[in-house]
C-alpha cells in the first residue's frame, strides 16, 4: 500500500497527540485500506478532518494486481467500505492525495460523489526536481532567477533547529500584517521533531547580514514527494526575494532526495502568479465536503452575513 508522509502513523500521531482515528478494510488479515481522520468538536457539531500541518488525506488503498478495470473496481468498492465505517458526524472536509497512487487515486473521488459528496478541484504546481540543477534553473522564470541572485547577495540560508523560533517568527509576521492565524501550533514541536529524527523535514531561513531572520519555510518529504508546507516572512523587511531563494533552496534539496516538489496549492490569483514562476507543471488534487443540517444551515449564514469568502475553505 502506497502512503504519503500525511499518512504515516507517527505523523498522525504527533499531529493529533495521539487523537486520530481511522476506518479500516481488511483483506482478511491484510489491511488493504485505511481512511485516517481528527475529529474535532465545534460546539455540539462533530467535525471530521485533517489534523494540522496535515494538508492532503483521504484513502490510502491497496488495490491489488490486475487489469486496471478490475483494480478500478476493486478500489472502488474499498473505498465505499472506508467511507461507510466514519462515524456520525456534522461536517467532513479532507483534500485527497493522488501522489500516492497517481493512475488511480483520483477515482476516490468517485466513491466519495456516490457517497453524497461534494467533489471539488484544488490546483498545485509540482517541480520535478530529479532533474538537472541546470534544468531547473532553466526552466525558472527569468525574472525570478534576477530575484534569487540579488537574495544570494543580500541573505545567507542557513538549517534553524529550533521549532519554537519558527513559530514566534511565523505569529509575529502575522501579526504584523494584521491578520489572525489560522493555524494551531500546539502540536507543531512533535511533528518537527518526528520529522527531524526521521531526517524527512527542515526549517530553512533566509537571514540578513545582522542575522535576523527575513523568511522562514517548512519543508516535509516522503515517499518520493518533499512538501512546501509552511511559508512565513517579515512585515519589516522591503521583498528582495527571500522567499523566492527559499524555494530555490527546496528545490535543490529536493534534487539531492531525487524527488518531486510539491508547492502545495494554488490558492489566490497572487499565490498562482508567484508559485508558476518556479517551472513547475499544473496538477489537479480533490476536496471533499459534506455537512448535514443543521451545521450546513449555520455554515450558510455564516457566509451570507460576512461576505467573507474563506468560508469555502474552512
Amino acid at each position: 500500500m502506497k502512503l504519503s508522509i500525511f499518512h504515516e502513523s507517527w505523523w498522525l500521531s504527533a499531529a493529533t497527540g495521539g487523537q486520530f482515528q481511522e476506518a479500516v478494510a481488511l483483506r482478511g488479515t491484510e489491511i488493504v485500506g485505511r481512511l485516517p481522520y481528527a475529529a474535532m468538536r465545534r460546539g455540539p457539531f462533530r467535525i471530521l478532518g485533517m489534523p494540522a500541518f496535515t494538508h492532503m488525506l483521504g484513502p490510502a488503498i491497496d488495490a491489488g494486481d490486475g487489469k486496471p478495470q478490475t483494480r478500478l473496481i476493486r478500489r472502488l468498492s474499498i473505498a465505499r467500505s472506508l467511507i461507510d465505517q466514519l462515524p456520525t458526524y456534522s461536517y467532513f472536509h479532507q483534500h485527497l492525495d493522488p501522489s500516492i497512487d497517481d493512475d488511480l487515486a483520483l477515482a476516490d473521488g468517485l466513491a466519495f460523489q456516490e457517497r453524497g459528496f461534494a467533489v471539488s478541484p484544488q490546483y498545485t504546481f509540482k517541480i520535478d526536481c530529479r532533474r538537472s540543477p541546470d534544468e531547473m534553473w532553466t526552466a525558472l522564470y527569468l525574472k525570478t532567477r534576477q530575484h534569487i541572485r540579488h537574495a544570494e547577495k543580500a541573505y545567507s540560508v542557513k538549517t534553524v533547529e529550533d521549532p519554537d523560533q519558527f513559530v514566534e517568527f511565523y505569529l509575529k509576521n502575522l501579526k504584523k500584517w494584521g491578520r489572525a492565524s489560522r493555524v494551531d501550533f500546539t502540536n507543531f514541536s512533535p511533528v518537527f521533531s518526528e520529522c527531524h529524527a526521521r531526517q524527512c523535514g527542515r526549517i530553512l531561513g533566509a537571514f540578513n547580514q545582522k542575522d535576523e531572520p527575513v523568511a522562514m519555510t517548512f519543508l516535509v518529504w516522503g515517499n518520493g514527494t518533499m512538501y512546501y508546507l509552511l511559508s512565513t516572512r517579515s512585515f519589516d523587511n522591503n521583498d528582495q526575494g527571500a522567499v523566492s531563494l527559499l524555494l530555490w533552496t527546496a528545490m535543490k534539496t529536493a534534487h539531492e532526495l531525487d524527488v518531486v516538489l510539491d508547492l502545495d496549492g494554488a490558492y489566490s490569483s497572487g499565490t498562482v502568479k508567484f508559485l508558476s514562476n518556479f517551472g513547475g507543471e499544473i496538477k489537479t488534487r480533490l476536496i471533499v465536503r459534506r455537512s448535514r443540517m443543521p451545521y450546513h444551515a449555520l455554515r450558510v449564514m455564516k457566509r451570507y452575513y460576512s461576505h467573507d469568502e474563506t468560508y469555502r475553505y474552512t
